[in-house]
């Protein structure tokens, strides 16, 4: 396991038996007398006089020493794990050269009928390598190991981890991706093999995110996106009873056609109207042009363009108290988007102080903390916005929700009071169709489709143009029935009647996966990459995209079957989660 402290070192398969041999050393014995010399000269000895008689020498016998027993003659088999064995003992005494060096004789010597010993060694190797901190020889080793033994969890994970520290996030969730398919959600989820390949998932999306955003070319997105940004703010900053007549600027003439464009939905001429309209210095309505370029700037991710035109307001010491609000607003928005928490919270405190009976602010920093799971201080500013402006629906949408999310979370007791807020919320807003919207997303989360679906299909009829509401039909039909050709059908409706819309394509994906069909799957997600506007979305869909790839390319290579979304997370929370 990840960060274990275990060695995981293979011992166990070790058949070595060492056969000790004892010498008997002989002695010779030196048997007889002692030996006599005779000189060889002549002496005076009398002649005729007898000669004196030799002693015969005794030549002593010879004892047989025994030989030493042989060490019986390993075969290369056992001759291979006896020198694993050593590796093992050389790994425990934190010789991991040596051991290194063990283990490669040993994979020298496993004839060739024995890959899994062999995967071992390598795997051994690897093991040693990591503790000398040479991450490229982990990956080296194992990858030889999986040569030998394709599904060798240990070498497998090794190697994951490896990856990672070398940042090539790719291959190690590719990796990650293997272990958890080989063995199985449960098991995956019990030995934290899925948090850590979530962990490692994040990671990837958070560096994709970054680079993808700062290369990416200003897009207009879908008028529903547009719709919801220009929903939450109070128009009524930017009108003006002005005539174009009785204005001489081009510039400041320019602004009131542009503000009919907005009212009549014409999204799609405003940004290039804008830039012109400013490029003739206009007289009467610069920061208010500037206002609004910052924002459809910022739904088209161009962060720079939004933040130069919020600065220009913010500096200007002509400026209206309420167009320095809104400026503070977006900025803040900006630096949400970007990920700078601090600065966006600073900007929402800045508007809040400039004009505290300005609604707006309260709006915007109630969605921050939302989105920081700050529910008690969201739901405070949210009430406060209500009282300052009771027919603002935006606030109303936003504070059932954080009372939903409080009660999903943190108190099951007050869901009875989320029901009659809805309700109320509903008579208090027959026309605007987020309220119903809301209200289906909340009742499909409590499983209830069928009031669900009426509550989608009154969205769809106040607001037929946006088309998240059959995205959201198409989900039912999938939790409630199923029916996943049935959900199919209406995301590619929902999609062609609005391309850009990257809340559609993203279901529209996950239906795919649902029917295996990855090509398609991935090509949603790279489409939807492209109209996100912030670094959170792109890192999220960044994350499924790889993700996918590689379960895609795991299920081929290693020949096992995917693991569906809903073995993988809750997948009618991740589906059907009410949109903040």
């Amino acid at each position: 396991m990840v960060g274990s402290k275990m060695y995981n070192v293979d011992l166990s398969d070790t058949k070595t038996k060492i056969v000790l041999g004892v010498a008997a050393a002989g002695t010779a014995l030196a048997l007889g007398g002692a030996l006599y010399y005779m000189s060889s000269s002549e002496s005076d000895t009398p002649s005729g006089s007898a000669d004196t008689p030799k002693k015969e020498s005794i030549t002593p016998k010879e004892e047989t020493i025994p030989e030493a027993p042989k060490e019986p003659e390993l075969t290369p088999l056992e001759e291979a794990d006896k020198r694993k064995a050593a590796g093992n003992g050389f790994f425990k005494k934190s010789d991991f050269e040596g051991a290194i060096n063990c283990y490669l004789e040993a994979i020298d010597l496993y004839p060739e009928e024995n890959p899994v010993e062999k995967s071992h060694c390598y795997q051994n190797m690897a093991a040693a390598s990591e503790k000398l901190g040479k991450p490229e020889d982990v990956v080296k080793y194992c990858s030889k190991a999986l040569v030998l033994n394709q599904k060798y969890i240990k070498a497998i994970q090794r190697r994951a981890t490896a990856y990672e520290k070398l940042n090539k996030y790719e291959a190690s969730i590719k990796d990650w991706t293997a272990v958890c398919l080989i063995e199985g959600p449960e098991k995956s989820m019990k030995s934290g093999y899925m948090a850590t390949s979530d962990r490692v998932l994040k990671a990837y999306g958070d560096e994709k995110a970054k680079k993808l955003m700062a290369a990416r070319v200003p897009k207009l997105p879908s008028h529903t996106v547009i719709n919801s940004a220009l929903d939450n703010i109070h128009m009524r900053d930017f009108h003006t009873t002005t005539k174009p007549e009785a204005l001489e600027n081009m510039g400041d003439k320019l602004y009131i056609q542009i503000l009919s464009d907005i009212e009549k939905k014409e999204y799609d001429v405003v940004p290039d109207k804008l830039d012109k309209a400013i490029s003739e210095e206009p007289a009467k309505f610069l920061n208010q042009l500037r206002v609004l370029r910052g924002i459809f700037a910022w739904v088209m991710a161009d962060y720079q363009t939004a933040l130069q035109n919020f600065d220009a307001v913010i500096l200007d010491t002509k400026s209206y108290m309420r167009l320095k609000v809104q400026a503070h607003i977006h900025r803040g928005e900006v630096y949400q988007a970007k990920g700078d928490k601090n600065r966006a919270l600073a900007d929402y405190n800045t508007a809040v102080q400039l004009d505290e009976d300005h609604p707006d602010p309260y709006l915007h920093r109630a969605q921050f903390y939302l989105s920081i799971e700050g529910l008690e201080q969201a739901i405070k500013d949210l009430n406060k916005c209500i009282s300052l402006d009771e027919e603002f629906a935006a606030p109303w949408t936003q504070l059932v929700y954080g009372q939903y999310q409080m009660a999903r979370t943190m108190s099951p007791s007050l869901l009875d009071e989320v029901f009659r807020n809805l309700s109320k919320m509903q008579e208090k807003f027959p026309n605007v169709a987020d309220v119903f919207a809301l209200y289906g997303q909340v009742l499909q989360d409590q499983r209830q489709f069928s009031a669900a679906e009426e509550k989608f299909q009154e969205a769809q009829r106040l607001s037929p143009d946006n088309v998240t509401y059959k995205a959201h039909v198409a989900t039912l039909k999938m939790m409630a029935e199923n029916n996943f050709d049935a959900a199919l059908v209406l995301l590619n409706e929902a999609h062609e009647k609005d391309p850009k819309c990257d809340f559609v394509l993203e279901n529209l994906g996950m239906i795919y996966i649902q029917k295996q069909m990855y090509p398609e799957a991935l090509e949603c997600f790279k489409k939807a990459l492209e109209l996100v506007k912030t670094e959170a979305e792109a890192a999220h869909l960044s994350a499924l995209y790889i993700g996918i790839q590689c379960q895609w390319e795991v299920c081929d290579e290693y020949n096992v079957k995917p693991v569906s979304l809903a073995d993988l997370q809750d997948f009618s929370q991740m589906m059907t989660a009410p949109q903040g």
